[in-house]
């Protein structure tokens, strides 16, 4: 049963060096199969590039993190759902609230992880407030 979706916020800690590393990791593995879309590929390979720019990481360094995530992503240890028209709809819904700081792709993560029924496992403090707010079950990793 598919019941955690897991934003780029902690695949990026998870693949890369950061704080949160160790504890993404322990949790992206204990999942069977981690949730993810292709607009958490799309964002991760962003992230990447952002890391590289700001001198984070080496180019060698994101090159081997996106090969091994593809490699992930073909042998089945991610389960990637489809974000649909109504994800798109639900996140505008929210976001036309403006009760919250919920920035769109997050916004269309939270809509996609919501229609399927998906607790978000999430790093991103803006997302976990928007998050709850809309009521939606949602975990921020913290540093321990």
């Amino acid at each position: 049963m598919l019941t955690t979706y897991v934003d780029t916020s902690v695949l990026a800690a998870y693949h890369c060096p950061e704080p949160l590393s160790e504890q993404s990791e322990r949790r992206v593995r204990a999942l069977n199969p981690p949730v993810i879309s292709r607009l958490t590929d799309v964002e991760l390979h962003s992230a990447l590039a952002k890391k590289v720019r700001r001198d984070e990481l080496t180019e060698e360094d994101a090159q081997r993190v996106q090969e091994l995530f593809r490699d992930h992503c073909d042998r089945g240890l991610y389960h990637t759902v489809s974000i649909q028209d109504t994800d798109f709809l639900q996140a505008r819904r929210w976001m036309a609230q403006r009760s919250t700081a919920l920035r769109t792709l997050d916004a269309l993560h939270l809509a996609t992880a919501n229609r399927h029924e998906l607790r978000i496992l999430t790093a991103d403090r803006v997302m976990n407030r928007a998050g709850r707010h809309l009521d939606l079950p949602v975990e921020r990793l913290r540093e321990e």
